[in-house]
């Protein structure tokens, strides 16, 4: 972000210059090890990073009811600690789990992300609540 230039008047042409280069990820990694779909428009972490730290204080709650990989969901858990995530699609909600799973086994993740496409909560260690409740509408 380049606001303290003088460009006389004329706004930057990007705002927020962030890329997308989280291509080998765990999310992915999880993805294909287990051999699901993975969410095709995933997005960087740093743009809901640069909002939730921009636009909330420690305890607001954060809702993304478009969650997809849950990406917002995962940068709440860092940062503020409370958040909800909403997708229609119950494979992504299930696929979204993998984020918060850094120390699972395959099978682990696995038997977590058949909990979740049956519809069951699913407690997670090392999530601040101490449980993942992803919905899918």
């Amino acid at each position: 972000m380049s606001f303290g230039n003088n460009r006389g008047g004329a706004i930057p042409s990007n705002l927020l210059e962030i890329p997308n280069s989280e291509s080998n990820g765990h999310y992915l990694a999880a993805c294909k090890a287990l051999q699901v779909k993975q969410h095709p428009a995933r997005f960087p972490s740093k743009l809901p990073e640069f909002f939730i730290r921009f636009l909330t204080e420690p305890d607001d709650l954060v809702v993304d009811i478009f969650a997809g990989s849950n990406t917002t969901g995962y940068v709440a858990e860092i940062e503020r600690g409370r958040w909800l995530a909403f997708d229609d699609n119950r494979d992504y909600v299930a696929t979204s789990a993998f984020r918060f799973l850094r120390d699972a086994s395959d099978q682990q993740a696995k038997e977590i992300y058949e909990k979740i496409l049956r519809g069951e909560s699913v407690a997670l260690p090392g999530l601040r609540t101490n449980q993942l409740e992803l919905s899918a509408l």
